[in-house]
């Protein structure tokens, strides 16, 4: 008996367009928080503006994970992490001074 091996890719090249078109990014914001070294980074669709779209991607990365999120998902998600912290934040208001501190900006 023999067996075919397992592969990852598909036997014939797609021929769909793809999702998203391919356009520059632009940088938004690139921090290290140093309380814990977490690496976080985003990016967007490089657009005039108020010209993003559906068809743009907002990218997120935290440490190695990376989102690409189309604007209205980045939004639904950022609202969802709103409302989660300040469920924490009622839950554990100790945890106010780490946000005090996150924003610290010392001369």
């Amino acid at each position: 008996m023999e067996h075919e091996p397992i592969t990852a890719e598909p036997r014939q090249a797609s021929t769909r367009p793809a999702v998203r078109p391919v356009v520059p990014f632009a940088e938004m914001l690139d921090m290290v928080w140093p309380e814990t070294g977490l690496q976080t980074s985003s990016r967007v669709s490089q657009r005039p503006r108020d010209t993003l779209g559906e068809d743009d991607v907002v990218e997120l990365e935290i440490d190695f994970v990376r989102l690409a999120l189309t604007p209205l998902e980045f939004i639904q998600l950022a609202s969802f992490m709103r409302m989660t912290v300040d469920g924490l934040l009622e839950q554990h208001p100790g945890l106010q001074r780490a946000v005090v501190n996150a924003f610290d900006i010392r001369d």
